[in-house]
């Protein structure tokens, strides 16, 4: 039994990460972090330089993002890394292609013409993986912030705080 969480680095993605080792903790289940990455083809150079930079970044987001959300990588579940590179969605759907799976994936809101240039990655998991898949939206404070700007949300939220 396998809990895939895939790794953008978005506060979404962070809600995904926590949400995914509460899950394999659970189920006592292997985590697999999965940062995907992607090239431009118009970059020069030689392949190989280019590669080992990307897979670099990748493996140095995955470490970030387990310092943001969890204050590092927890020591009570196996963790297994993987930076794999192609188009987020259909790597997350092949990587989890067991029956048994649970694909975690975060799911941020999108401008219009942002939805128009690249599909949603968390639309894609839903449609086409064969396993179990859980979207992770934003939570409420987050879409706020998104929606009407850190200042007001905070104004808001603020005499909450004090009590």
């Amino acid at each position: 039994m396998r809990v895939i969480v895939g790794i953008d680095g978005s506060l979404a993605g962070l809600r995904a990460l926590r949400l995914a080792v509460a899950e394999a903790r659970r189920r006592g289940a292997v985590l697999h972090a999965v940062r995907v990455w992607n090239f431009n083809p118009a970059w020069r150079g030689t392949p190989a330089g280019w590669y080992g930079e990307l897979e670099r970044q990748a493996t140095d987001e995955l470490a970030d993002a387990f310092a943001a959300a969890m204050g590092g990588v927890p020591s009570d579940i196996e963790v297994v890394k993987a930076t794999p590179m192609g188009v987020p969605g259909r790597v997350l759907v092949e990587y989890a292609h067991r029956d048994g799976d649970l694909l975690v994936v975060g799911c941020s809101p999108r401008r219009w013409w942002q939805r128009l240039r690249r599909g949603s990655t968390a639309r894609y998991c839903a449609t086409r993986a064969q396993c179990l898949v859980l979207v992770v939206p934003l939570d409420e404070f987050a879409r706020d912030v998104t929606r009407h700007g850190l200042r007001r949300a905070v104004r808001r939220d603020l005499p909450a705080l004090r009590g």
